[in-house]
């Protein structure tokens, strides 16, 4: 009896960390390959990356004020026609972004909300609850 519970915890352990690592570690993607993959396979890029958190590393498109409403970050998406816009949940972030200048290299965190949400923008979203300034040389 005590082989099974300790066979039965060992189990139990192992979903554990598969679950913390498939749903806490963002998964790291470039900008550039995020759109390509929306441009090439909307269906197979949503099963990849829809409401998951991911860790987006980027150039500056702009900073702007969208609407007149809401400010957000666009980063560049290389040749792809889909744009993709970082909408962020604390003012700190948000900040630190609007200090960024075009051109510039940074990295967001936070849950991707994909082509779908915020109908008002055509392009994929991310709401980020997470900026990494680039390290200075």
């Amino acid at each position: 009896m005590r082989k099974i519970t300790n066979a039965v915890m060992l189990v139990l352990l192992i979903a554990a960390v598969y679950i913390y690592y498939i749903e806490m570690i963002p998964l790291k993607v470039d900008a550039v390959d995020l759109a390509a993959s929306y441009s090439k396979n909307k269906t197979e890029a949503d099963k990849n990356f829809l409401n998951k958190e991911l860790e987006v590393t980027g150039t500056v498109k702009a900073f702007y004020k969208l609407l007149e409403v809401r400010n957000v970050l666009e980063l560049n998406t290389g040749n792809s026609e889909i744009s993709l816009f970082c909408f962020f949940m604390n003012e700190n972030d948000e900040y630190e972004a609007a200090r960024l200048s075009e051109g510039d290299t940074v990295t967001v965190v936070g849950k991707f909300t994909g082509l779908e949400k915020y109908n008002f923008v055509n392009g994929l979203k991310i709401e980020v609850n997470k900026i990494k300034k680039p390290k200075a040389y």
